[in-house]
């Protein structure tokens, strides 16, 4: 309270000196860039009163960053706008209190996002006790669970969420946010732990895996650009196969092990077999045109994710 006292006397005081300025010279002219280059010095000073400064020609400058992170995470697909009806009806501590205690709200909602990578960690057996959430978010990295983008736009959340919950002043729009796009984040997470169905399925299992997800918010326009869409995210499937099936074999004795891993050097030489069998036949690319060649594309995509959900089932259905 007596930093913001004293802010606002500065502010009256400049104002004062501005004014006792135009009395005694009446005939000085200041331009609109002297205008903005004050402005620029006296923002820093004044931040902490206000959510943001508007200057002259539109240039805003925002010092709550929930939209740009909330921007930043539907660019990389953390958020699915599709998503949000099914999200807003479930109950999370941090929607019955944003109205009413933003900051509370908040720290909920961070510790949510953390409970969630935290068990995303632990569903890969990643060594996640006693980690800090950097370096949790860091081997989920690592390891391709969570992409570069997503990654940095969550390093953003939790610096945001975590600077915001302390010594801030709140407007309806905060609590609105947190309200809107809290569960949509946590709904996202949600989708990298869920168990999901495969073999087993029944219908509460079913849940589209994140890749799926992602495959589909396809946003080019071209044969070429659909084709590293398709490359994109059959990398993808082979690292979450990776991950998988690294997960399985922590997890079974010795005999398990072993079966497990000639059955998977048996698919892998199979799908390997399998891809090479239609690259043999010199016409089939030119009799089946540039659609056919999708289509091949995403059905050879299709065979990973099929043994990656085969894995996950078993895993997730262990002890």
């Amino acid at each position: 309270m007596k930093s913001k006292k004293t802010i606002k006397i500065i502010i009256s005081i400049t104002a004062t000196i501005f004014i006792a300025c135009h009395l005694i010279f009446p005939n000085l002219n200041i331009d609109l860039i002297t205008v903005i280059l004050f402005c620029l010095i006296l923002i820093p000073w004044v931040e902490p009163l206000f959510k943001s400064v508007e200057l002259p020609g539109g240039v805003k400058l925002e010092f709550q960053d929930l939209e740009k992170i909330e921007k930043e995470a539907k660019e990389v697909g953390l958020i699915d706008e599709q998503q949000t009806n099914v999200a807003t009806t479930k109950d999370y501590d941090f929607i019955e209190i944003a109205n009413t205690n933003q900051a509370l709200a908040l720290v909920s909602l961070r510790i949510e996002i953390e409970k969630r990578l935290r068990g995303i960690a632990k569903k890969y057996n990643l060594e996640e006790q006693n980690l800090s959430i950097s370096r949790i978010i860091k081997l989920l990295s690592d390891k391709n669970i969570l992409t570069i983008q997503e990654s940095n736009v969550l390093r953003d959340i939790l610096y945001t969420l975590n600077q915001a919950s302390h010594g801030v002043e709140y407007d309806g729009r905060t609590g609105d946010w947190i309200i809107e796009v809290g569960p949509e984040l946590i709904e996202s997470l949600n989708n990298k732990v869920v168990k999901r169905g495969h073999i087993f399925q029944t219908e509460d299992k079913k849940v589209k895996h994140w890749i799926d997800e992602s495959f589909e918010n396809y946003g080019g326009n071209t044969n070429l650009e659909y084709f590293e869409h398709i490359s994109k995210h059959k990398e993808f499937w082979d690292k979450e196969l990776e991950n998988i099936y690294n997960s399985l074999l922590q997890k079974l004795n010795d005999t398990q092990k072993d079966k497990l891993e000639k059955n998977q050097q048996e698919w892998l030489l199979y799908t390997e077999s399998y891809s090479k069998l239609f690259q043999s036949f010199d016409d089939l690319q030119v009799n089946v045109g540039r659609d056919g060649q999708i289509l091949l594309a995403i059905h050879l995509m299709e065979k990973v994710k099929e043994r990656v959900l085969e894995l996950e089932d078993i895993l997730n259905n262990l002890v």
